[in-house]
């Protein structure tokens, strides 16, 4: 009996001892990329490169592997960080200050679009603003799922999300800390949160900051793992600069000249 007991509670300690162990803080994810950027006056760039993508809870890094260059994202202190440890320089924007740009922004394009009615100005004008979601009337978002392929279209017929999904795996903070910073319309981030796994190969539509993306992706590796929280933190000795075509730039601060003051001329005539 004290046999059969021993093997009863050795077979349980196993469970027991592997579920106290501590599961990895993050995922890492690589990908190569093929992105397309679209700023709001619809000039266009091109980009192919290698990049990690590194999730911890709601915080999100996203690193140039090539250059280093790198995206944070960290809703727990609604501040976006765009670093160019090259350059020497980063730019940061709140949360509330960058929802209140774009705000602006997409106020001026629409005062443009009604001084321009009835034409092809009025409808470059309403296409840039529906590449960001921004319709007349609020849009409506499907997800259609066959087998393991994703798509999140917008209004019928506006593909924003076409995705290959692991089941097996999930980075909830991935597609929630981009739509922190207004990357998705809030239609489209519910329909991505019924994903059922990690996107790991296909093409996402989103906005980042003014700028539209067109995201081919496909995933080379993904490790559970540690990570680091100064992987979410500036690199030090940076300096700030202004995020070209968004962040305002502070008028400089020129020291007045001093003011002379002209003595009344005086009514005595010297010797």
């Amino acid at each position: 009996m004290k046999a059969l007991l021993g093997v009863l509670l050795l077979g349980l300690a196993g469970p027991l001892g592997s579920a106290q162990e501590s599961a990895p803080g993050g995922l890492a994810i690589e990908r190569s990329v093929k992105r397309t950027t679209l700023d709001w006056l619809g000039r266009r760039t091109e980009i192919q490169r290698k990049e990690i993508l590194l999730v911890k809870g709601s915080s999100l890094a996203i690193i140039d592997l090539t250059f280093g260059e790198r995206l944070i994202i960290r809703p727990d202190l609604k501040k976006v960080w765009k670093a160019d440890p090259l350059a020497g320089t980063y730019a940061e924007l709140g949360f509330d200050e960058l929802a209140a740009l774009r705000k602006t922004a997409f106020d001026e394009i629409r005062a443009a679009k009604a001084r321009v009615p009835g034409t092809t100005d009025e409808k470059e004008l309403e296409s840039i603003l529906e590449g960001f979601d921004q319709f007349a009337a609020a849009p409506q978002a499907e997800l259609k799922v066959t087998g393991t392929q994703r798509e999140v279209i917008v209004n019928g017929d506006r593909v924003r999300v076409s995705v290959q999904v692991n089941e097996q795996m999930k980075a909830p903070g991935w597609i929630e800390a981009l739509a922190s910073v207004g990357a998705f319309h809030p239609v489209v981030a519910e329909k991505l949160r019924g994903l059922g796994g990690l996107p790991t190969k296909g093409t996402m539509r989103y906005a980042l900051f003014l700028d539209r993306i067109v995201e081919q992706f496909e995933t080379t590796s993904l490790q559970p793992r540690d990570i680091a929280d100064a992987e979410f933190e500036l690199p030090k000795g940076l300096i700030r600069a202004p995020l070209k075509g968004l962040e305002r730039v502070p008028e400089p601060q020129v020291p007045k000249p001093p003011v002379l003051k002209r003595e009344a001329p005086s009514d005595k005539k010297g010797n």
